[in-house]
């Protein structure tokens, strides 16, 4: 999405919208359908193993930012880096309850949990922090691109679970409007554009395919591994309709760009309508 802000720009941090700390009830009823999107098997554990990397991988994203802290001087960057925080500690909680939903219904979600837990431990002993708050960028430009589309596209709630629906979209509004804390940040601190891609392009790797292996690893112990329309499904999904992959990928290639900021893909009108459309009621 290209609007308001014009693209190979620096945008004013008071033209964003405001990144607003929310405290969502969790309210996903236990006799809400197991296979929430559209009785899909393969999508539904494609969502839960999105969510089994959440907790975790929020912690990580806090600590990475939080490591260059002192090195910010910019007043305003220094108050986004706390409600990044907050949001993500939010989304963490949340996904928390959700991973425990849906171990309830079936999916083997902890065991991936542990997975994320041992290699997010790994990463903090042997990778060096400039290296994970690069990751946590590129990692917060994919859940943006997606959020997008959540977001922008009311397809991918057709037919869907409307208390699943209220969850992701609360989460796809709170990463669009922090989306460009950690790139901020990675840019105030070390603005080479070579340490920009080099993050990116492993994580480009990495994330799309523990993502899938992940899945495949819930469909086993659900036992629709071996379902062919299980497949069928995710891959249409995927691919076809609403086609999550193809739709991204201009935004993933936005990303290559020397100028690129996050915020030359405007989300205000988005987040508007969630605001005034879809945004839950908050405790």
């Amino acid at each position: 999405m290209d609007g308001g802000f014009s693209r190979g720009t620096t945008v004013d941090p008071a033209g964003r919208p405001k990144i607003t700390i929310r405290k969502l009830v969790f309210r996903i009823p236990e006799d809400a359908p197991k296979y929430f999107w559209r009785n899909e098997k393969g999508v539904t554990a494609f969502a839960y193993a999105l969510s089994a990397v959440f907790p975790d991988g929020e912690r990580m994203f806090i600590d990475a930012v939080r490591h260059y802290k002192d090195q910010i001087t910019d007043e305003s960057l220094r108050r986004a880096v706390l409600a990044f925080a907050g949001q993500e500690a939010q989304h963490g909680r949340i996904h928390e309850e959700y991973n425990e939903y849906a171990e309830r219904k079936g999916f083997a979600v902890h065991d991936v949990t542990e997975s994320i837990k041992r290699r997010i431990a790994a990463m903090q002993d042997t990778v060096p922090p400039i290296a994970r708050l690069g990751a946590t960028a590129a990692l917060e430009h994919f859940t943006a691109l997606m959020a997008e589309l959540l977001l922008g596209d009311e397809a991918f709630a057709e037919g869907v679970d409307e208390a699943h629906t209220e969850l992701w979209r609360w989460h796809a509004a709170e990463e669009a409007e922090h989306k460009a804390v950690a790139f901020d940040v990675l840019r105030a601190v070390d603005p080479r554009y070579f340490i920009r891609m080099r993050s990116y392009a492993i994580t480009s790797v990495m994330f799309p395919l523990t993502t899938l292996l992940q899945t495949y690893y819930l469909m086993h112990k659900d036992g629709t591994l071996t379902d062919p329309r299980a497949h069928l499904g995710l891959f249409s999904f995927l691919f076809v309709e609403p086609a999550l992959v193809p739709r991204v990928l201009p935004g993933w290639l936005d990303y290559l760009r020397p100028s690129f900021h996050p915020w030359d893909r405007d989300d205000r009108a988005l987040l508007e309508k969630w605001k005034t459309e879809w945004a839950p009621r908050f405790a």
